[in-house]
């Protein structure tokens, strides 16, 4: 009788232990909140989400509440987005150029697609200097094109030039970025360049470019909102919450909107008057069920290129990339 109480004591305490050692293994296991949370601040072409966010202080009023702070950082190109999440200094990616998050994710930089940002082809589209004798893409032949290689604005390029009987080595490409462009179109540098609103509409306005054509049709203009694939697999419920307070900002856009575009025109120093004629342009929306066939048609197009590698198997890229796990329900 003696025994068997001294062997049901030591199956207890063992099970006791046990249980102890569970505990203490899971509580090890979780990652403690981090002190700051860091995500790039992309104003332009109007990005209203984020204007309106970073305006009514949502994301740091949010996250002070579990005494994390927030801050936003000004990083406006897509590799200098990339670099930063490479290197940990960033968190969170957002109005990311989604050819830029393929080519990050094809050379080993470790991120998720966890939400679309904007679609916006009809505000992206090929101007061409009013001296430079370019009426239609087939004037482009023997033009010099200035742009930023790897990004959706070369993807339309290309994809314009092949329906329109032209191949990448019947013009010359200058590599610079939209602003570098809209300077170097305006000062006779470069022949033509594609260009994203509101550069556009400045470009027009100055009645030293023409419109040629608009992206539509040719690619679906979506930037992403991308996050570090470590801080995900650590904080699940943060990257939840971020899209969520994002949620909100896209809410109060919509139920203030006049509110929203005046701090977007005051933001990127612009008359509300193109604000407005501008916003019917841009898709905010969060959902990826569109998104995941342009992604991979994207990836195909910089395999064809020899951006990405060419034994890559671009499904198997894109499903690795994306993860709409954390998207509000």
């Amino acid at each position: 009788m003696f025994r068997s109480k001294l062997i049901l004591a030591a199956i207890s305490l063992t099970l006791l232990l046990s249980g102890c050692s569970s505990a203490s293994s899971s509580q090890q296991q979780t990652p403690a909140l981090p002190k700051t949370i860091n995500a790039s601040y992309v104003s332009r072409p109007i990005n209203v989400p984020s204007i309106v966010a970073q305006d009514k202080k949502m994301f740091e009023t949010e996250f002070a509440k579990d005494n994390i702070e927030f801050k936003w950082h000004d990083l406006t190109t897509p590799d200098s987005q990339l670099e930063a999440l490479a290197s940990g200094s960033l968190d969170f990616a957002n109005s990311l150029n989604n050819l830029s998050a393929i080519l990050a994710k094809a050379n080993g930089n470790d991120i998720k697609v966890i939400s679309a940002y904007s679609a916006f082809p009809k505000g992206i589209a090929l101007v061409a200097g009013s001296t430079a004798g370019i009426s239609n893409e087939a004037d482009l032949k023997g033009k010099k094109i200035g742009l930023q290689s790897g990004t959706m604005l070369y993807q339309m390029l290309i994809e314009d030039l092949a329906k329109s009987n032209l191949k990448k080595n019947d013009i010359t490409i200058v590599n610079m970025d939209s602003s570098s462009a809209l300077t170097a179109l305006l000062s006779g540098q470069i022949d033509a360049t594609i260009l994203p609103d509101p550069l556009l509409s400045k470009a027009i306005a100055s009645g030293k470019a023409t419109k040629i054509r608009s992206a539509e049709g040719l690619i679906s203009g979506l930037s992403v909102i991308a996050v570090r694939s470590d801080f995900a697999k650590n904080y699940p419920n943060l990257v939840k919450q971020f899209l969520q307070i994002h949620k909100q900002s896209l809410d109060w856009s919509t139920n203030n909107l006049d509110q929203a575009l005046q701090l977007a025109a005051t933001k990127n120093q612009m008359d509300i008057k193109a604000v407005k004629r501008m916003y019917p342009e841009f898709s905010f929306a969060m959902s990826m069920d569109n998104a995941k066939v342009d992604l991979i048609q994207s990836a195909e197009f910089l395999k064809e290129e020899g951006m990405i590698s060419s034994d890559t198997d671009t499904t198997n890229l894109i499903n690795d990339l994306i993860d709409t796990s954390f998207m509000p329900q």
